[in-house]
């Protein structure tokens, strides 16, 4: 509790501006005149940049309540015991970031949008599977007219990405059209052979597939590990970072090798980069604590309601313009909400006693003690209290 606010619905709010941000400021940061950086390179540096910070906090913690730091406790402690579980969820993450660059590049951006959606739904179910989490029939309803929603809500900001950046190249390139007529059609003519090479559709289908699988087996298990050990959020952020390190190294070489050797690590970095890169690892940190005390499904509706948020702001920011697919899928999104937000049925359970009523009698009856009324109730003769029916009693858990 945190001024009489449970913790989960502070951290749900916070995750929701902090993705709202960093969805404005990566879209500034790539906007079109900017200088280009990679990547890649600043998924390594935010998993550098949690380390640091977690590290910070664990030692800060450990002097506040011991009043000594051992370093070499704390080594043992990062790669002792259970450390060897977090190398499972990195490299689940590993293999989905790398399943939805074949992904994007083999779909259209609208059908990319709407099918890594259904991570959400892959989450739910392995919430119910691996932490053994009960959903009645309204949440899962719920569930899937989230995903429905921001399928749709994502469909409108590709879309209208796409005809800024049309319009941006058009504006840019009409003063000189007659003399780079003849360069453009070499441009198309290379693009379609490029789009010829592109993966097969069926092949994207599967990669998006299997990367929402792995999205919601590595955030369930990482879901699992932090409430069912005694480790604190900043200790398994470090042990996540330690195991995410080499894949993420691994990623730039195999992805941006050749750009980052001719042109540096930090190529087109600048404060809104560095600003993105911030923003990002304090999101990485975020998730943890709501994992921590809520849990991946509401981190689900946190995540949406961002990009809401984020979609809403780009119209003063960028330009957007807001259609009725938008609004469709934030009424689905905002309902979805409401309807997982409602208290669950009390569940009414009837537990049958009559044989163990009937022994008691039979033992009562042998034993020689009074006994008033029928089979299934007892009375007292100086008690005005109604009869009270013993074979039946209601449980609810």
């Amino acid at each position: 509790m945190v001024g009489g606010i449970p913790l989960k619905y502070i951290s749900l709010i916070i995750l929701a501006v902090q993705n709202s941000c960093l969805i404005i400021v990566m879209a500034l940061a790539q906007g079109a005149g900017r200088p280009v950086f990679y990547s890649s390179t600043a998924v390594f540096i935010n998993e550098l940049v949690k380390l640091f910070v977690c590290t910070g906090m664990t030692i800060h913690e450990t002097i506040k309540d011991t009043g000594r730091f051992y370093p070499q406790d704390f080594i043992n402690d990062v790669i002792g015991g259970d450390a060897w579980k977090l190398a499972i969820p990195a490299m689940l993450y590993a293999i989905q970031n790398n399943l939805q660059y074949v992904a994007s590049h083999a779909l259209d951006p609208s059908t990319f949008q709407v099918t890594y959606q259904l991570k959400i739904l892959t989450t739910a179910l392995f919430s119910v599977l691996l932490l053994n989490r009960s959903l009645p029939a309204l949440k899962w309803m719920s569930l899937v007219m989230l995903t429905a929603g921001i399928g749709l809500v994502s469909v409108e900001e590709s879309n209208n990405r796409a005809v800024h950046k049309k319009l941006t190249n058009n504006e840019s390139t009409s003063a000189l059209s007659d003399l780079l007529q003849e360069e453009a059609v070499k441009v198309m003519d290379k693009a379609a052979a490029m789009a010829s090479e592109r993966p097969d559709v069926f092949v994207g289908l599967m990669a998006v597939l299997v990367a929402c699988v792995l999205s919601g087996l590595a955030g369930v298990y990482f879901e699992k590990i932090l409430k069912g050990s005694q480790g604190t959020i900043w200790l398994r952020n470090i042990q996540l970072s330690l195991f995410s390190l080499p894949f993420s190294l691994l990623a730039v070489y195999l992805k941006d090798g050749e750009g980052v050797t001719e042109q540096g690590f930090f190529a087109g970095y600048d404060m809104l980069v560095v600003t993105a890169i911030a923003c990002q690892s304090a999101g990485g940190l975020i998730v943890a604590v709501v994992v921590k005390y809520a849990d991946n499904i509401l981190k689900g509706f946190a995540t949406s309601i961002s990009i809401v948020i984020s979609a809403i702001a780009s119209v003063a920011i960028f330009g957007s313009k807001i259609g009725s697919i938008f609004l469709l899928g934030t009424v689905l999104v905002l309902g979805a909400t409401y309807l997982y937000s409602l208290p669950d049925k009390p569940v009414v359970k009837y537990v049958d006693l009559g044989n163990q009523l009937d022994t008691f009698h039979a033992e009562e009856s042998r034993q020689g003690s009074p006994r008033q009324g029928s089979n299934d109730s007892l009375s007292t003769p100086k008690s005005a209290s109604p009869t009270v029916r013993l074979d039946r009693i209601r449980v609810q858990p």
